[in-house]
């Protein structure tokens, strides 16, 4: 076999396993699981609060880019929440930004005096890993903003968390934390306590 033709096949096979290998990094992965957790609450307060169990079922499927982003279609529940947005329209679409984060959104349609007005609700904030084995959750609560409306906020100080799977606070914070870490590597942001 001459040199060129060596050359060429092995160009060639370099090429096909390249996209072997990118095809199984970016195929589809369907998430179908159920975990069990806790809720709890940061800071003092939170560790002398105690905490209250948690299920978080997701269903859906999981994709990655060939640039390394994560997209996430389908549903995130946490049971026991209610939300106002209808149920025939919680499908969620999650893009996770390169810290590890998730937010959840939902854009829904809701018709008022016979018109159809669109809305968005957020809710809380993902922090999963690929398989979505292990999640946790910035639980986003209401609050009186300034200018007199409601909205949504999280502290790190006192927020409330859902980690799952989890049995108690110390294995739930452990959790958070590990999922969370290359959140942490922004300089304001410091571990959960």
């Amino acid at each position: 076999m001459d040199t060129k033709k060596w050359i060429m096949g092995i160009g060639l096979t370099v090429i096909l396993l390249c996209g072997i290998a990118v095809g199984i990094y970016t195929f589809p992965r369907s998430i179908d699981v159920t975990l069990h957790g806790v809720k709890y609450q940061l800071g003092a307060d939170g560790a002398k609060a105690g905490t209250e169990s948690a299920t978080v079922v997701i269903h859906g499927v999981s994709r990655m880019s060939i640039w390394g982003d994560r997209t996430f279609k389908g549903r995130v529940t946490v049971v026991g929440e209610n939300i106002p947005v209808p149920e025939d329209q919680r499908d969620l679409e999650i893009h996770f930004m390169r810290d590890g984060y998730g937010p959840m959104s939902y854009g829904y349609v809701e018709r008022v005096n016979g018109k159809t007005m669109p809305k968005v609700y957020g809710y809380h904030t993902l922090f999963a890993n690929k398989d979505y084995s292990e999640v946790t959750l910035l639980v986003m609560t209401p609050v009186k903003m300034a200018n007199g409306e409601e909205g949504k906020s999280w502290s790190p100080d006192d927020g409330f968390m859902i980690a799952a799977p989890a049995s108690n606070r110390e294995d739930a914070l452990a959790l958070s934390n590990k999922r969370m870490d290359d959140y942490f590597d922004h300089p304001s942001v410091k571990p959960l306590k």
